[in-house]
């Protein structure tokens, strides 16, 4: 099967929001402008995927999952502060 075909970018989405929220135990508001950039981070995913033969699925979505986190964090603080 062509790897482009192996994951979605619904499955890619699926597993970056259930890896954010429940592997990590992020809390975030999933406004327009949030998931806009959570699908842009599933296409970035399938995308690479399609390009790297040898990359395995499940951690180029972790890594991408995890600088989404640290976004989330950096503004968390900025609006406590």
């Amino acid at each position: 099967m062509p790897r482009q075909e192996r994951l979605s970018k619904a499955d890619a989405l699926a597993f970056i929001l259930t890896y954010i929220v429940v592997e990590q135990g992020c809390a975030f508001e999933l406004n327009p402008p949030r998931l806009f950039q959570m699908m842009t981070l599933a296409s970035t995913a399938v995308e690479q995927l399609a390009s790297e033969e040898d990359a395995i699925p499940h951690e180029v979505l972790e890594a991408l999952a995890l600088t989404l986190i640290e976004q989330i964090q950096c503004q968390t603080l900025t609006n406590i502060a």
